[in-house]
């Protein structure tokens, strides 16, 4: 019925209607028309301060009781009905669109051509009480949960109208004061185990209640069941009861200046949660002028730098609202953010841009939030913006769905800024790093350079220290911690995991950057070591930093990032490079989503051969010449953004004279049924012969495209030289 976020306010509209004012709000899921309500508090005077007045008031009514905010009218509906002022609305006036997520209101007032100030708020609706929902601690069948023990709190999950600079993103965490309160914790621990000592029957008392607790469990893994509360309920409210219980035992629950989360405005709705614990939403308002509505007048008050939320409309329909077990956002709506920084001007021309993926756990807000100065170092660096898509969730691990939304949500960041292709790369901490490095590898052609941070090269934690020689058993995966319908305990898996170190080969044109802890308990260093192997082995331009005295979180903390920017910013994606790798697995492909990776440059529509696991083609054009790069292992070392000792490959020019220019193609195939190779943007002639060398074990088809003509060639197992007549007829 509810969708998990069916009090989601998406869009608030108004005008003039001949017979008052109509309203329409669109919300973010409607499984049901009288799932949520919504209340319009109308301010005719504009003046939060105007206490005077017939019928003006801040309580609402409805069960919403004190919201701080004055009106002169109270509008509301839950989509089956309306009332204003506390009188119901005719039917006609009241009009619900379920596909559409829209509710419309037309009221009898008539504001001329007057400002009103508006307030919104949305919550679920109790049709029974005719009033909102109230919201519970723990969510049960009956209620919604999330309210903090013993405070009341308005039955309203969604303010509209909270501005930017109203709900900033914050980072909370300062090394220079956190690092000296963690060691006198630290030195004060014995003191405070001492303390507990004093109270011995207090402490056996809290520990029994905790166990208690614990023991009315019949599933541990019921614990973090979302669906309601697995205590018994005249023993326990649940799941908050046992934080509660547990939280006293936490030694820096009380130190001044250790946060309890990292950063403030996550999701930006730090400001409406404080709002509405102190009943004051009167900060968050619109001021409606109903005479430049009435007269056509076009405003706009869009922000253009700095941090800025965007919305798409999404081309697949996978249902509505959240599905808590999977952890994924199925609404068409999406949303995602681009950090602008006020150096770059968006009317200059095209610009770079950065793909910064978050990390397990987060949205797209993760990095302004927690790591500032990542964002600005990567904008600074590249004289870019930083695009951060939300991927559908915080833990699909940059496939299906979350692989469709990176590429959806940059679709529609391109109708709105120009973005300079040559210079696109991609980045991200943890999951977000392997999120760059998987990305960079399906998509060599879209992302010149990658700068992983703390990310492992395979969604399954064996298979990168392993380099593939074990893998997690299934139980983990598809029952434990993942699977298609979500993980009983944790959802931090997907179902079917890659893994990029199948897929290396694609790299040749990327150059990469990978950081690493040498203390990170979570991604072991030899997942990443064993990838920079692979990039070695082939001669591809890379280089590892790893950082001796570093777990997987600090890196992040300490949120300095010199050098790791500026190798982004030494990108030069090329369009049709003389050489093009292509490795294809079918595994990795949803064709159910148009979502492949059979193409890369100039050779695309790569068919794997049905005993084989994957294809690779490895094609050079000679029409402007070629000879092979000399690649060059070094060693460095370095104290910033801290001490790391690191390794790498860079390509030195060649000493040897190149081969060509000719009307030649050389490829090379493996495991490969068929694929197709675009002349024109390999720089070759379709008009004349062709002289092509094709070294496969197997039979396949060759498909040569170009001048608008295409001619497919059966090549057999083996080497062969041909001389290819050049491609006449009609186009295709």
């Amino acid at each position: 019925r509810y969708g998990y976020n069916a009090a989601d306010l998406l869009e608030f509209r108004a005008r003039p209607t001949d017979e008052g004012v109509a309203y329409r709000i669109t919300l973010n899921t409607m499984l049901e028309p009288d799932a949520a309500a919504v209340a319009i508090g109308i301010d005719t005077e504009a003046d939060p301060d105007l206490e005077s007045g017939a019928g003006r008031r801040t309580d609402w009514g409805y069960g919403l009781g004190d919201l701080g905010a004055p009106v002169d009218h109270r509008l509301l509906t839950w989509g089956t009905g309306a009332e204003l002022d506390g009188e119901s609305l005719p039917g006609e006036r009241v009009d619900v669109d379920v596909r559409r997520n829209q509710l419309e209101v037309e009221v009898p007032l008539s504001p001329g051509e007057q400002t009103w100030r508006h307030y919104v708020a949305v919550g679920l609706w109790d049709d029974d009480a005719e009033a909102f929902l109230d919201i519970a601690v723990d969510a049960d069948a009956d209620r919604p949960g999330g309210r903090k023990p013993g405070r009341a709190a308005p039955p309203v999950f969604n303010v509209g109208f909270r501005s930017p600079d109203q709900e900033p993103m914050e980072r909370n965490v300062d090394l220079r004061t956190l690092v000296p309160r963690l060691a006198t914790v630290l030195a004060n621990a014995p003191r405070e185990l001492l303390a507990e000592l004093d109270e011995p029957f207090e402490t056996l008392q809290r520990f029994g209640r905790t166990a208690n607790l614990l023991e009315q469990l019949e599933d541990p893994l019921d614990l973090l069941n979302p669906l309601g509360s697995p205590f018994d309920p005249f023993e326990a409210t649940g799941l908050s009861e046992l934080l509660s219980e547990l939280d006293r035992f936490w030694l820096l629950g009380d130190v001044e200046g250790v946060p309890r989360v990292l950063g403030v405005g996550n999701w930006q709705e730090h400001a409406q949660a404080t709002a509405l614990a102190d009943r004051d939403v009167s900060p968050f308002h619109a001021d409606v002028d109903f005479g430049k509505l009435r007269a056509g007048v076009t405003e706009r008050d869009l922000p253009e730098s700095g941090f800025v939320t965007y919305l798409y409309p999404a081309r697949h329909d996978f249902g509505t609202g959240v599905d808590t077990h999977a952890n994924v956002l199925l609404g068409r709506i999406q949303p995602y953010g681009v950090y602008v920084p006020d150096e770059v001007d968006l009317d200059e021309g095209a610009v770079p841009m950065v793909t910064a993926l978050h990390s397990l756990g987060n949205c797209y807000t993760q990095y302004p939030v927690w790591m500032p100065g990542y964002v600005e170092a990567l904008a600074e660096a590249t004289d870019g913006i930083v695009f951060m898509p939300q991927t559908r969730g915080p833990g699909i691990w940059y496939k299906r769905r979350a692989e469709l939304d990176v590429f959806e949500a940059w679709r529609d960041l391109e109708a709105r800024i120009d973005v300079d292709r040559s210079k696109v790369t991609v980045t991200g901490y943890s999951m977000g790093g392997f999120g760059a490095i998987i990305m960079a590898t399906k998509h060599p052609d879209c992302f010149g350079r990658c700068f992983a941070v703390v990310g492992p090269p395979a969604e399954d934690p064996l298979e990168g220290p392993t380099s593939n020689l074990l893998a997690t058993p299934e139980v983990l995966f598809g029952d434990l911690f993942g699977g298609e319908e979500g993980g009983r305990l944790f959802s931090i898996f997907t179902e079917e995991p890659e893994n990029a170190l199948r897929l290396t080969d694609n790299l040749r044109h990327v150059p990469t950057l990978l950081w690493h802890g040498g203390a990170d308990p979570l991604v072991p260093l030899l997942g990443p070591t064993n990838y920079a192997t692979k990039l070695r082995s082939h001669g591809y331009r890379h280089q590892i930093d790893v950082f001796p005295a570093v777990d997987h979180f600090f890196l992040a903390v300490q949120d300095r990032w010199e050098r790791g920017p500026g190798y982004l910013a030494e990108c030069d994606k090329p369009e049709a490079p003389a050489r093009v790798t292509v490795r294809h697995v079918p595994e990795f492909d949803y064709p159910e989503l148009d979502v492949s990776h059979d193409s890369a440059y100039w050779v695309t529509d790569v068919r794997t051969a049905d005993d084989a696991d994957s294809g690779l083609v490895d094609a050079t054009s000679m029409a402007d010449g070629y000879v092979e790069p000399n690649p060059e292992t070094y060693s460095t070392n370095g104290t910033t953004p801290l001490a790391y000792t690191g390794r790498g490959v860079e390509w030195v020019p060649a000493t040897e004279e190149p081969a060509g220019p000719e009307n030649a193609l050389r490829i090379d195939l493996s495991g490969v049924e068929s694929a197709t190779v675009w002349l024109d943007a390999a720089g070759l002639e379709p008009d004349e012969e062709l002289a092509l060398e094709v070294d496969s074990d197997a039979a396949a088809t060759l498909s040569l495209r170009g001048g608008g003509r295409t001619r497919d060639l059966e090549v057999g197992p083996g080497h062969a030289t041909l001389v290819v007549d050049p491609l006449t007829g009609s186009e295709d």
